[in-house]
Parts: structure tokens; sequence; C-alpha cells
């Protein structure tokens, strides 16, 4: 199998669009047909990082194979701007898309990452699986019931607590309690910003799709308002995050450190999800 990736800058925080192509050799044709090709997208390297372990070239954006799946990683960079331009243009569906050919549909679509809780009961480190995902612009979009079944199934075998929730989707960063209160009033539990554009996409294009994240922020934490400092995608302008940062040192370092524990936990969940039998389930389930 030959991988070949072309990459496109987006803006000036570097974040860049991954469009994967797989060409195959003939000898593997059947091989690669009967292994589901998963899309991972997230919304940073960081955030990415329980994939790209399972990669042979860890830190390098690809596709590869693990535990019986085709994967492939795609960093949207930050804000719901940035997560609809990138996902549209791998997924086929952004207008120059035709110039460069189809990329090839994936079989099913895992959004993953860190998210910041809405309510008392959702804790620091707790994983949760999104039963639907709202918006504050737009209605709802529902994530696959049997991709969420699957997934919540083989975190039980593990003895992974995992919750089902509502997720919603932020153009904004829920800096404050209050902010995180009104969110939490329009029915969600936790927040983020980039789901619903990946979860969008996967609908315009056919696609089941499931989001799996984990709480870095809960209800109660204090952070540095950053919002100041987002670009006209949702994405950080550096410069400006970094003073923000440096007004409120120690806000920024519970993040950093809140944020790094809350992985440490999601990291061992996504790895025994795209190493399972689920994504085969579930493209002999769709084809029945």
């Amino acid at each position: 199998m030959e991988v070949r990736l072309t990459r496109s800058g987006i803006d000036g925080n570097c974040l860049r669009a991954v469009v994967i192509r797989l060409d195959l050799y003939a000898g593997s044709a059947l091989q690669m047909e009967l292994m589901p090709l998963v899309y991972v997208f997230a919304s940073s390297k960081a955030e990415a990082k329980p994939v790209l372990e399972l990669a042979r070239q860890p830190g390098r954006p690809a596709a590869f194979e693990a535990g019986g799946n085709q994967l492939a990683v795609i960093i949207t960079g930050m804000g719901t701007g940035n997560a609809r331009r990138v996902t549209d243009a791998a997924l086929g569906l952004a207008a120059d898309s035709a110039e460069g050919g189809k990329p090839q549909k994936p079989d099913a679509i895992l959004m993953i990452g860190l998210c910041g809780g809405l309510t008392e009961v959702t804790r620091e480190g707790q994983i949760v699986v999104y039963i639907e995902c709202l918006s504050t612009e737009q209605a709802p979009l529902p994530c696959s019931l049997s991709l969420n079944s699957a997934i919540l199934e083989i975190l039980q075998e593990r003895q992974i607590d995992c919750s089902p929730v509502a997720g919603i989707t932020s153009s904004r960063i829920a800096s404050t309690k209050n902010d995180k209160l009104a969110l939490s009033r329009r029915g969600a539990s936790v927040v983020d910003m980039e789901s619903y554009q990946v979860l969008s996409a996967a609908a315009r294009a056919g696609i089941p799709a499931a989001v799996m994240r984990v709480v870095a922020d809960p209800l109660d934490a204090r952070m540095p308002d950053f919002n100041s400092a987002l670009d006209a995608n949702g994405g950080l302008s550096v410069s400006r995050a970094i003073w923000i940062a440096l007004e409120s040192p120690l806000q920024t370092l519970r993040l950093i450190a809140g944020s790094k524990r809350a992985m440490a936990r999601l990291t061992p969940a996504v790895k025994w999800v795209l190493q399972s039998n689920c994504f085969s389930n579930l493209r002999r389930a769709e084809r029945r």
C-alpha cells in the first residue's frame, strides 16, 4: 500500500488541511476491501496523540493499519471555521474538491479530543460519547446509534467508564461558569468547538460518525479568557494568546495540567476502540 498526503496551508496559525488519498497495489486490494477505513478527526496534534501513538511513525498525520482497521488522522485546527473547511475538504465536499479528485470515502468517522464540563456532575477526566451534538447556531445533529453502542460495549468490556451525553459546539470559548451554565440550559452536558462541523459534513456525505471526548475543564474550573485571541475561523492568534496566558499564569498552568491529565485518561480508551472490531461490525450491519 502506498500512502500519499497533500497538505495545504489554511491560515497564519499554521493549521493544515490534510487530504488523504490511498492508492492500492493490486495484490493488497482484497485485503483493503475487507478492512474498514476510519477517519479520526482531532483539533490539534496533542489531541490526536492517542491515534498517532498507534502509527508506525508517531507524530506524523498519515494512514496506517491498527487492529484490523485502516486509520487516517486529520487535524482540523481549533474552531468552527477551521473544522468546517478541513472536514469538507477531507470528505470531498468542498467546492474545489473536484480539482484534485474525490478522496476515498471512509466507513466511519470518529472525532476525539478535549471538552469542557457544563454541569455539576461532569467531572475532570470523565470520558463521554455524544448522543447528539447541539449548536449555538443550528439544529441538533444525532450521532450514529450503532457506532455509539459498539464503542460503549468495547469500553464496558475493558471496564473503562464512559458516559453518553449531549454535547454542544460553540464558536466561542466557554471561559466562565456563567458561560457554561448558559450552554447547559440548552440541554448539553459538555462543550467543544469543532464536533458539530465534523458531524454535519459526515451527515452530508452519508458516513456514520461518533464523538468521543474527555472533560478537561469542569464547571467550576477557572481559566483565562482567550476569546479576544480568537480569529475569524475560531483559531487562536498565538501572540495574543501568549499575552493572555502571561496575565493569568496560575490559571494557565492549571488548564494545561488538567488537559494533560484528561488526555492521559482518554488515550487508552481511544486505542481500545480503534483497534476493536466495532467498525467492521458496523460495516456488516449496514450491508444487511
